[in-house]
């Protein structure tokens, strides 16, 4: 058996409803899905993906504009592409129906993680996994955008799952595995599938994994895994040899870049320092676990230590500094804190709480003032301040959002004034109170945030300054190539596509629009500036639109 007897016989039985867990679930899922332009960093491109595979129906080569795009495998772009042609334009916008992606993934890598909590450590302990991950504030943000990172955290959901199932249904488990191993492929790159199958190979190091299950479970998983995997890789190589060729030298190994040139090594202590709030609280309360099992001979401490040293390896080996490919540290440590959890002090748990009411009373208070100024002027310093981080939002109030938001503080308020409260209830409060925050910002607050992140203003700024001959489409605006973000945007909220041309080179138009960043200012021999614009305190991006001075 793998699953876990408390060595505390006297705790008490858990006393949350399922439903309400499953509610709570449930919304923290939904904020910041619908409504809003793509946002940075990675929504335009996936966005102008999407489009490319429906405009075009080539959806073996991700590309924007025609060009190849090699950043990540097709698996999240298929997906997204799928649910916008399903529900756009009758029902949703493109951008939010292939938003929709992300909750879907995000949904079954929590329901596969607390499926390992339930079968490594007992019956009411998978909730306590999935409220632990829900309640890290480093999957708050990632776990609400349209990125492939959300599908690679499905994949090492689904191998994490399968590797704890492996002795009680190996055949099962080996299907999972090899599924999760072809998501990994398809969404991520090689790395990450030869993360997983480090841990598969180190397990039978520890003898609940040294039998005949745990080989039935790596037969099956290679049987599922090569031909779905494969696919897409051997289709890319027959059909584009040379862009194969590119992929596999470049981008093959995600994080670690290509076989071509392996990238190693970033500034030292990037990840150990942020891992500390992007953690939270799930590695105090793991600390905890290991402290009070300081053996490490029961298969559901064993299983997570590996998996975490072996992600912890690949953070260290990157040359890159994201805390997306962090995510996958989530999984080892929510499941390590589940297993102490009903045994936390109640001194720690009602520390936790506290921290959780005072923290979140006050951002609570602050969303809500924030939206009393930006939409009616008071306080009025603080409308100041809304005005100059967002000039371009215009007040606008949501009735259905106002009462979404009056709700949601009301329920909050009634859950975190339970009483007799241990452990679970603690991190239960503590998921509530950063789902409600969450929520009232991307309810509340989402009309300011997405004038101020999204390229629509600046887009339409710009049109407005257009001469007539240019806005009618009978004259070009060229952009340097590497412009991709101002020829995605462009095109999308103007239908203004841009002619790229090589940095350095001559514009083969009569029209420029450069980017620069505010050091660099907008200064061009030769052109006159018709327009400059940017994102509201954008310090990176300065657009100006010029035209071709006469000689």
């Amino acid at each position: 058996m793998l699953t876990y007897s408390p060595q505390n016989a006297t705790v008490p039985v858990p006393t949350e409803k399922p439903w309400v867990l499953l509610l709570l679930c449930f919304i923290w899922l939904w904020p910041g899905i619908i409504g809003h332009d793509p946002w940075k960093p990675d929504e335009p491109y996936v966005m102008a993906v999407v489009e490319g595979m429906l405009r075009s129906g080539n959806w073996l080569l991700p590309t924007i504009q025609g060009v190849p795009y090699l950043e990540s495998p097709p698996l999240y772009y298929w997906v997204a592409a799928g649910l916008a042609r399903l529900f756009s334009p009758w029902l949703l916008p493109a951008h939010d129906a292939a938003r929709l992606a992300t909750p879907l993934f995000m949904a079954l890598g929590l329901t596969l993680a607390g499926m390992t909590g339930r079968d490594l450590i007992g019956r009411r302990h998978g909730r306590s996994v999935v409220m632990i991950l829900i309640g890290c504030l480093g999957l708050i943000v990632t776990g609400h955008q349209m990125t492939p990172m959300v599908a690679t955290f499905t994949g090492f959901a689904a191998a994490f799952y399968a590797l704890s199932l492996t002795l009680r249904s190996p055949g099962l488990a080996g299907a999972i595995l090899g599924a999760g191993s072809a998501a990994l492929f398809l969404s991520a790159s090689l790395l990450e599938v030869m993360l997983v199958w480090a841990v598969v190979i180190f397990l039978p190091a520890f003898t609940a994994w040294r039998n005949k299950r745990y080989a039935i479970t790596v037969f099956m998983a290679l049987l599922v895994a090569l031909p779905v995997a494969l696919i897409w890789p051997l289709e890319l190589a027959r059909g584009y040899p040379a862009l194969f060729r590119l992929w596999w030298e470049h981008h093959a190994l995600g994080p670690l870049d290509g076989f071509g040139k392996v990238s190693l090594f970033h500034g030292f202590g990037y990840y150990t320092f942020n891992t500390i709030w992007f953690a939270w609280p799930a590695w105090p309360l793991a600390a905890w676990t290991l402290y009070r099992n300081r053996k490490y001979e029961l298969p559901m401490l064993q299983l997570p230590l590996m998996f975490f040293a072996v992600v912890l390896i690949m953070l260290t080996l990157s040359e890159r500094k994201s805390m997306d490919y962090a995510m996958p540290l989530l999984l080892p440590l929510a499941l390590l804190a589940a297993v102490e959890l009903d045994n936390l002090r109640r001194g720690a748990a009602a520390f936790l709480n506290w921290f959780g009411l005072m923290a979140f009373g006050v951002f609570g208070l602050l969303i809500w003032a924030g939206w009393a100024a930006m939409n009616y002027g008071w306080p009025e310093r603080l409308a100041g301040r809304a005005q100059y981080f967002s000039p371009y939002y215009v007040p606008h109030v949501s009735v259905l959002a106002a009462v979404f938001a009056v709700l949601a503080t009301i329920t909050w308020i009634w859950a975190v004034t339970r009483s007799h409260l241990r452990g679970r209830q603690a991190i239960t409060n503590w998921a509530a109170g950063l789902t409600l925050c969450w929520g009232l910002a991307l309810s509340l607050w989402l009309p300011w945030l997405d004038a101020a992140k999204s390229y629509r203003p600046v887009v339409e700024s710009m049109r407005r300054a257009l001469p007539a001959v240019v806005a009618d489409n009978t004259q070009c605006i060229a952009t340097e190539r590497q412009n991709m973000v101002a020829r995605i945007s462009w095109h999308y909220y103007a239908g203004i596509d841009l002619v790229a041309y090589p940095a350095g080179e001559s514009s083969p138009c009569d029209y420029l629009l450069l980017m620069r960043s505010r050091s660099e200012g907008l200064a061009e021999p030769g052109w006159a500036l018709l327009w400059q614009g940017s994102r509201p305190r954008e310090k990176y991006e300065l657009f100006g639109l010029f035209r071709r001075s006469a000689h």
